[in-house]
């Protein structure tokens, strides 16, 4: 197994999304098959929650070329620009920089690996400097 040397680690996946293309039609099934319930957040986006009302992910209406590459998952970490530093470096790109989330959630940013597989990296931390 390859040990990896930087620090810190980024081990806790804290957010998943599913691209669909059709909204209305996925919060009908996820709602009936799951028991979730859903939160407007944007346009084109909502959170499912769980019975408990804890939000799970997001469900949102993407684009044609993004419907068949599965659910999109998102690592926490505590430096975001240190990790897109050690991606590139790794051989990896940043697809979009850090952005905002909103509603006081943080901000993310999108990666994707040598194969193009991609992922997100969120933060709670504001950006340096």
């Amino acid at each position: 197994m390859t040990q990896a040397t930087n620090d810190p680690a980024i081990t806790k996946m804290s957010w998943w999304e599913i691209p669909v293309p059709d909204l209305d039609q996925a919060q009908r099934f996820y709602g009936e098959a799951f028991g979730w319930t859903f939160q407007p957040f944007g346009e084109d986006y909502v959170m499912a929650a769980g019975p408990d009302e804890e939000m799970l992910g997001g469900i949102f209406k993407a684009p044609e070329e993004q419907l068949g590459n599965g659910v999109r998952i998102i690592f926490d970490t505590d430096d975001l620009e240190g990790a897109l530093d050690r991606v590139t470096a790794a051989g990896g790109s940043v697809v979009s920089p850090r952005e905002e989330i909103g509603g006081d959630m943080g901000w993310w940013a999108v990666i994707a690996d040598p194969a193009g597989r991609v992922l997100g990296l969120s933060t709670d931390k504001p950006p340096r400097g």
